[in-house]
């Protein structure tokens, strides 16, 4: 339904990992259409104008500014003109403590002091990537942890050892599946099964590390990918109510219009009205 981008760069050695400029990740680094990645993107900006939108939420181009954009999230830039900085992508298999410990807001601001310390660390991140001197398969983790616990703190995380706990990584974990387009069966039991872990300690996990039950951030789930394609796709309602797990169009209705305030067709009006970018169904 969207464009699904796999982890592939530039390099003829790739490893689940890779840090460039925007020039060096070529054309797709600044797509104008609807996408999302099977992996992590973090975008350092250091120049440009324009709109970042991530999840419908437009972001007006401020640099310097760091932007989070997880898998299964579907972002594209729109009237972009002279965008630089840093891109910088990894896998969730490859990494998944940097996974888990990644802020949850799409874009942050970093004070001049701030600004420069990412610069820094980005550009030594770059060298190693790039030259791959001795040691760089293992300074290059080391410098992605240090990368997002900067970004967390900048976030207004604490940058400490939250994510360290069994109860935050599986519900670090179960968040990483809700990203994903597919979620299949959209019940608590199905996506405990998927973690190896009992309904009840999944539930215990999630609403100790959230505050809310896993039902809850299910639903949240379903509202959101449905948002994602009745704004952005030619599906039809039907189609985007068997894409998000509801066999019945007309409950599907009734579920997004409590969980969204509108019915399914008065949303994508608001936003095709708009001018909103979409594309063809598959």
């Amino acid at each position: 339904m969207f464009p699904r981008h796999e982890l592939e760069v530039p390099d003829p050695a790739p490893l689940a990992f890779a840090i460039g400029s925007f020039d060096w990740f070529g054309p797709m680094a600044r797509a104008a259409f609807p996408h999302r990645h099977a992996f992590h993107e973090i975008v350092y900006l250091t120049r440009g104008t324009g709109t970042h939108v991530v999840d419908l939420e437009a972001h007006p181009l401020r640099p310097p500014q760091l932007f989070v954009v997880r898998p299964g999230q579907v972002h594209h830039w729109q009237d972009a003109d002279g965008v630089d900085g840093w891109v910088l992508v990894f896998t969730d298999d490859a990494y998944p403590d940097a996974a888990r410990t990644l802020p949850a807001p799409a874009a942050l601001r970093p004070g001049p002091a701030q600004a420069r310390r990412f610069e820094a660390l980005l550009a030594t991140m770059t060298e190693e990537y790039h030259l791959r001197p001795d040691g760089f398969a293992e300074v290059l983790p080391a410098l992605l942890h240090v990368l997002v616990l900067q970004a967390r703190r900048l976030g207004g995380a604490d940058g400490g050892s939250r994510g360290s706990t069994a109860a935050a990584r599986i519900a670090a974990d179960f968040g990483r599946l809700l990203a994903r387009p597919a979620l299949g069966d959209p019940t608590v039991r199905a996506f405990a099964a998927r973690l190896g872990v009992s309904p009840g300690h999944l539930t215990e996990a999630v609403k100790a590390s959230t505050g809310e039950p896993p039902g809850r951030l299910i639903r949240r789930a379903q509202a959101l990918e449905a948002r994602r394609l009745l704004a952005r796709t030619t599906l039809t309602v039907a189609q985007v109510a068997r894409a998000v797990g509801f066999a019945d169009p007309a409950y599907f209705c009734r579920f997004f219009r409590r969980e969204v305030g509108v019915t399914p067709g008065r949303y994508r009006g608001m936003h095709h009205d708009s001018g909103a970018a979409s594309i063809d169904r598959d």
